[in-house]
Formats: C-alpha cells, sequence, structure tokens
C-alpha cells in the first residue's frame, strides 16, 4: 500500500487558503490591496459580526468584465505579473493570483463588478471553493466583494479567532494602515451598519495622521525625509515624550506596502536611542520608496515581510532621517545660542564622523560654586535673547526667552552634555583621564576578575586603568576626568557588575552606550545643588550645543518651554 497520496483540489485549496486568510482582517488586506491596485478613489468596508459574518468591500476602480472575473476566482490567475522577472519591477500590491481564490475556499463570496463604460455588470457566487453562479447583473461602476460566513467549512479555524473585539481592533488597524499609506484615497469602515472609521482623501499625508492615530499626535509629530539616489525614507516621527510600552506605534511601509520588518524597526529605535526611556517605543510613520529591483516582496504568505538588497545602506538612511528630525527638536523650538558657521553646516550623521568635536565642559572646569545663597541675579547669555533668573528647589533652572520661560532640569541636562562628550572621546580614542596620586585597590570575585582581566583595554579607553594585583585584586591608577570629584571607585563597580552580567567573550565594542550613560549619570551634578548664573548661562549653551539637547540620556525632558500662550491660557487670559 502506497503511503504516499495525492492530495484532492479540495484538501489542496484550503490549505492554500490557511496560509493567506489567518482571520478577519487577513481578507480585508487582500481586498484592500485589490482595490487600490484597481486605482480606486473611495473604498469602503462593511462588516458584520467582527468580519465573520460579513466582510463587504466595495470600490469604485476599474471593475471586471465577465471573463476576467471568472478567472480571477481562479488559483493563481492575475493581471499584474506575467514572468518571473515581473517579480522585481513590481508597483502592485497583489501578485500573487491566491486571494480571492483561498478566500472563495472557506467562504462564501460574492462578486458583483461593472467596467466603466459597460452597460450591465457582472455577478459570481462561489461557496466553498465551488462556482454556484455567474451572471449579467445591474450594479455600478467598480468592484463589491462580500465574503460570509468565514471558515463556515472549516470549524477548526473559528476556535483560532480571538474576541470580536480583538477581530474588529485588527480589521480597524489594517485600514489605518491602508489610510496613512494612500492619503488620496477615501476609505470608510462600517461595523454593524455603523461607521467606526472615516478617512477623507487627502491631498497633504499629515493631515491623516490623526485620524488614524489618535488625538493624542495632533501637535506632537513631525516629518523627516532623506534620499540617497534612488532610495528614499520619509514619514512623521513623534516627540519623544510621546511615546508607548509597545511597538504598535511604529508603522512600517515599503513602496507604500505595510510591512512588519525587524531591520526597519530596529532603524526606527537606534533614531530615538538615549531620547527615550528604556523599554519604551516611539510613534512613528516610516513610508520607505526603494527601487522593486531592490527589495523582495515575496518572501511571507501574507506579503508582511520584505528583504533589501541593500539593507545596510536602508538601515543608516533610516537612522539618519530619524536623527535629523530630532535633532532639530521641532517640538521645542528655541532660540539657540550662537554657534560656530563649521558647526551649523555639518551634516546629519548617525555616528559622530565629523558632526561632532568635544564639546567644553566650561561650567564645570572653570566656574565653581561660591556659597550656598540667594542665586536670583539675572544676566542674559551673550547673543540668545536668554536671561537666568535663578533656581527652584535648587534644582530647575529658570530663563525668560523671547518666547516665554524655559526651565532645565539641571543633572538631566548635564547627563546629556556629559553622555555626547563621552561618546565624541571615546570615537576619537579615548575618554580624557585624571591618574590617581596614590592608586587605588580594588577587589572583585573571582567570576569578574576572570571577565575584567578580558576586558583591561576597554576599561582603559573609558579613562579606567587597571593593573592585575593578584588573583582578585587590581591596581586603579587612573580614572574619567569627569569622575575625578565624584567617587570614581563606585562607579567602577558598577561598571565592573555591569561587564560581569554579559559573561565571559562578550563584546564591549557594541556595549558602551550603557556604560557611557552610567558614567555620565554618576557624573553629572545632582539635584539640590545650588548653582550661580554664571554656571547655570553655561550649562544652557552647552545645554544647546548638545546634538539631542531635548531629553537626557533616560529619555526624561532636560528642558521645558512654556510660552506667553501658554501663561496668558494659565491666568485666564485666553
Amino acid at each position: 500500500m502506497a503511503k504516499i497520496k495525492t492530495l484532492s483540489p479540495d484538501v489542496v485549496a484550503k490549505i492554500a487558503a490557511g496560509e493567506v486568510v489567518e482571520r478577519p482582517a487577513s481578507v480585508v488586506k487582500e481586498l484592500l490591496e485589490n482595490a487600490l491596485d484597481a486605482q480606486s478613489a473611495s473604498v469602503k468596508v462593511e462588516v458584520l459580526g467582527s468580519g465573520r459574518k460579513l466582510i463587504r468591500v466595495t470600490d469604485d476602480g476599474e471593475g471586471m468584465t465577465g471573463e476576467e472575473v471568472l478567472q480571477a476566482i481562479q488559483s493563481h490567475t492575475t493581471s499584474k505579473i506575467e514572468s518571473l522577472e515581473d517579480l522585481f519591477s513590481l508597483r502592485t500590491f497583489g501578485f500573487r493570483g491566491e486571494a480571492l481564490a483561498s478566500i472563495s475556499a472557506v467562504s462564501r463570496v460574492r462578486i458583483t463588478t461593472r467596467k466603466e463604460g459597460q452597460l450591465s455588470g457582472n455577478e459570481v457566487r462561489v461557496e466553498g471553493g465551488t462556482l454556484c453562479h455567474a451572471g449579467e447583473t445591474g450594479c455600478p461602476s467598480g468592484t463589491s466583494v462580500e465574503v460570509r460566513d468565514l471558515f463556515f467549512n472549516v470549524p477548526a479555524r473559528l476556535k483560532f479567532l480571538k474576541s470580536p473585539g480583538t477581530e474588529l481592533g485588527h480589521i480597524s488597524e489594517i485600514l489605518a494602515k491602508a489610510a496613512l499609506a494612500n492619503p488620496r484615497t477615501r476609505f470608510q469602515l462600517f461595523h454593524e451598519g455603523k461607521l467606526l472609521a472615516n478617512y477623507p482623501s487627502r491631498q497633504d499625508p499629515s493631515a491623516r495622521l490623526v485620524e488614524a492615530l489618535g488625538k493624542e499626535v495632533e501637535g506632537n509629530i513631525f516629518p523627516f525625509r532623506l534620499q540617497q539616489g534612488e532610495l528614499r525614507v520619509e514619514g512623521f516621527g513623534g516627540e519623544p515624550d510621546l511615546n508607548r510600552p509597545n511597538g504598535r506605534g511604529i508603522y512600517l511601509f515599503v513602496n507604500r506596502r505595510p510591512v512588519r520588518d525587524r531591520l526597519l524597526t530596529h532603524a526606527i529605535l537606534e533614531g530615538y536611542r538615549n531620547v527615550i526611556p528604556k523599554d519604551r517605543y516611539p510613534v512613528a510613520v516610516l513610508l520607505a520608496e526603494v527601487p522593486p529591483a531592490e527589495v523582495d516582496v515575496n518572501v511571507h504568505p501574507g506579503k508582511w515581510e520584505v528583504k533589501f538588497a541593500n539593507s545596510e545602506m536602508v538601515h543608516r538612511l533610516v537612522i539618519h532621517a530619524v536623527r535629523g528630525m530630532i535633532e532639530e527638536m521641532p517640538w521645542l523650538k528655541t532660540e539657540r545660542a550662537t554657534q560656530s558657521e563649521e558647526f551649523k553646516e555639518r551634516p546629519v550623521a548617525y555616528l559622530p564622523q565629523g558632526r561632532e568635536t568635544p564639546l567644553p565642559l566650561s561650567w564645570t572646569d572653570s566656574v565653581r560654586v561660591q556659597s550656598k545663597g540667594d542665586y536670583r541675579e539675572t544676566g542674559r547669555v551673550p547673543g540668545s535673547g536668554i536671561a537666568f533668573l535663578g533656581q527652584v528647589q535648587e534644582t530647575y533652572l529658570v530663563f525668560v526667552s523671547p518666547e516665554g520661560m524655559l526651565l532645565l532640569d539641571q543633572h538631566a541636562a548635564h547627563e546629556r552634555i556629559l553622555l555626547e562628550k563621552l561618546s565624541n572621546d571615546l570615537f576619537h580614542g579615548g575618554i580624557s583621564k585624571q591618574p590617581l596620586l596614590l592608586s587605588e585597590v580594588i577587589e572583585l570575585s573571582t567570576n569578574e576578575a576572570e571577565i575584567i582581566d578580558e576586558h583591561l583595554g576597554d576599561l582603559a579607553r573609558m579613562g579606567f586603568d587597571l593593573e592585575p594585583a593578584g588573583l582578585r585584586t587590581f591596581w586603579v591608577k587612573s580614572v574619567p576626568q569627569i569622575l575625578a570629584d565624584q567617587d570614581p571607585l563606585e562607579t567602577l563597580r558598577e561598571t565592573v557588575k555591569e561587564i560581569s552580567s554579559w559573561g565571559k567573550d562578550a563584546s564591549l565594542k557594541n556595549s558602551y552606550d550603557s556604560l557611557l550613560k552610567m558614567m555620565a549619570c554618576h557624573g553629572a551634578i545632582q539635584a539640590h545643588r545650588p548653582m550661580g548664573g554664571e554656571e547655570a548661562r553655561a550649562l544652557w549653551t552647552d545645554l544647546q550645543n548638545c546634538r539631542f539637547p531635548s531629553h537626557c540620556p533616560h529619555g526624561r525632558p532636560t528642558q521645558i518651554k512654556i510660552s506667553h500662550f501658554d501663561l496668558e491660557k494659565m491666568f485666564g487670559r485666553r
């Protein structure tokens, strides 16, 4: 008896449908893509029972002839490609010819369609993959696809669906993504006859942001754009304070196709690195335009994944674009301190290659607190229009500007300054050291000593010169200069614990960031420390010369702006 058997066409169809149709939202996605490929200006989606009972997608696109609609419900029939080479010049969303056939295999489908200029339309009804009816009918131009009783013939699939609210949420998200990538197309979503979402046609893509992402993004999300050759990345990024506990606020598109891509997600997160809190995610919409020959979209059954021919270039361009937007601080526009022309003209860059120069710690190197007292003396920062008023709780610095008031968190601001200086020094060879007059001894556990012995060179670049003095002890010969007046050995112990937690053979090359943040936090001035006017003005000036002055390395704001409008509103004048 033969063990290998040929599957029946019915089983083959249901297996294929399982790859394409996972849930009601999968049906909506496929039908929306067909509508967009048909050059539709308006698309209406109607659902009953969160898509289990009915999904109807109606468009005003090109429509189909009777012969075309009969071909469309067959497997592997498409008008999008003719040869394998066409896969690498795709300008359409669909191309496999699987959607309608797969949907028809697991539901009851009715399609009505008419081409513009034809006197009558055509109707086709399919049930569980079997053609039940085909003929002429009266209908408006365009196409309407009704999908009823999804998974009626594969009830085992129904138990894997989530709650009605969850399934409806997935449908809403699919429609929002289509609306974000296609602003000139009108979209509507109805559930049980009630309008849930309405996306009017927009000439300006930014108008879609509030409609698709919610009111919270209004005034808090800003555009970015960068191009290299034929590769272009653009989109919108939220201010750092607009962050979420998960990545659901990140929307990725490649050639207007919604995708889930680790490379692009990582690039977005890298762009926001050190300006949002740990384990938080920004709100961002990324639209990458890549030459079709440079991207493979035939990777995932649901067309959610892509592969880039030059992934490194795409990754770097996205980082540059996002960081360029963050550097401009559009959410906190203030008049910056006078900067040299050299500083102003440097291009946006991810790594500090020619962008960053050592930042003078003028306020720590040349100015010290005289004594406690009332530091309310007012003085203007030369060329800035900024005047220092005083401190609040010896923690927050108060400035007045032509636009209103500025409040600085002195610890967060200094953390940002130190992190950028440390990063720049490390990139250019090593962090400045302060030799100790008398070497200190630090004793470690056996495991810590073994691991740290591997990284003595890395620690030396970070400013800690250690020399073995036994099995578990080391002489500390020098410490980072910024820690000389603090407790450098405490910082060294924390650094050792952090490195040891990574285990043996760990590479510090990609892990310096967390260590530098730790050093910046320990080296920065603390809260409840009095500061005079000259120090405060020097701190403000140095902060404005940072690449990312608005937030500290942990994602807390370094400064808060209160405009004249805000003040008038607070006092009831508006």
